[in-house]
């Protein structure tokens, strides 16, 4: 369901400076969502970002996107800020959330896109700009010039999670999910010294015009293993069901899928699969022990 319209800016509040004046303040914007989770257990969200991706040949295209320009920050009582970025390219229409955390998978680029909250429990997501300096290894390349607007709407969504044994996947829960959201805008506005002047937070209209709302949790499904999965066929037809499964359980469902498999599928095949379907993975076996001596 869809939340609200969200705006990020890194901009001088005019585009130019008022006659007789030195400079005008520059406005730090950033997006803020609440969400509190009133079922009786924990739930896992899944936020997406959605812009009109800025056309080749615009003018500072770069900065009228989501990609690599954001921080994705949650936080959830008792536990510490959890930083991540927006998940996407400049032709990106959809962003999603995505925390790096250490993991087994044989993904080194894969990483957690969902919002865990607790039974009862509110998360506070707060998406900004990402102008903070390098933070490693969430941020690399951050925003140092004050040139950054970017403008769309903001849906949630309860996907399926792993649950059972593998290869079965089940809604998070058997009714629709009683969530609680509040969005709001914060701006900090910054003097030519670098100096804060003022900072405000706005409350934004929620599409379904209420705080209280029913999210329906999205059907569960069974992965379809394949023998072997050998050849270009049975490679393809893996590939093409994973386009029709929510990106945040690809990562996992490929790891699942190729621990599975026996040592000569067709790995390579795969890949080639993947790439051909827009898939943003790769897969290879770990070395053994012996083997990586």
């Amino acid at each position: 369901m869809e939340i609200s319209n969200f705006e990020l800016l890194l901009k001088p509040q005019s585009p130019a400076n008022p006659s007789g004046t030195m400079a005008v303040d520059r406005v730090l914007q950033g997006y803020f969502l609440e969400i509190t989770n009133l079922e009786p257990v924990p739930l896992r969200y899944a936020l997406e970002f959605v812009i009109f991706p800025p056309p080749a040949g615009t003018t500072d295209r770069e900065f009228r996107s989501l990609a690599g320009n954001t921080l994705c920050i949650v936080d959830t009582g008792g536990t510490d800020n959890r930083f991540g970025t927006l998940n996407g390219s400049l032709a990106s229409s959809v962003f999603t959330p995505r925390f790096p955390v250490p993991s087994p998978l044989p993904f080194p680029a894969a990483g957690d896109r969902l919002i865990t909250v607790p039974a009862g429990g509110t998360a506070l997501v707060a998406v900004l700009p990402s102008a903070f300096g390098m933070i490693d290894p969430i941020e690399m390349t951050p925003l140092t010039v004050p040139n950054f607007e970017v403008r769309g709407f903001v849906r949630i969504r309860l996907p399926p999670v792993f649950r059972n044994t593998f290869p079965f996947f089940t809604r998070q829960l058997d009714r629709p999910a009683r969530t609680l959201l509040t969005p709001q805008n914060r701006a900090t506005f910054l003097k030519a010294d670098n100096t804060i002047s003022d900072q405000t937070q706005t409350g934004l209209p929620l599409a379904s015009g209420k705080a209280l709302n029913e999210i329906v949790p999205e059907a569960g499904f069974v992965f379809p293993v394949a023998a072997g999965l050998r050849g270009e066929s049975q490679a393809m037809l893996a590939g093409e069901y994973l386009q029709n499964i929510p990106p945040e359980l690809q990562a996992e469902m490929l790891a699942l899928l190729l621990a599975r498999l026996p040592e000569d599928a067709d790995l390579p095949e795969l890949n080639r699969a993947l790439a051909a379907l827009e898939i943003p993975h790769t897969v290879e076996r770990r070395k053994k022990a012996a083997q990586a001596r």
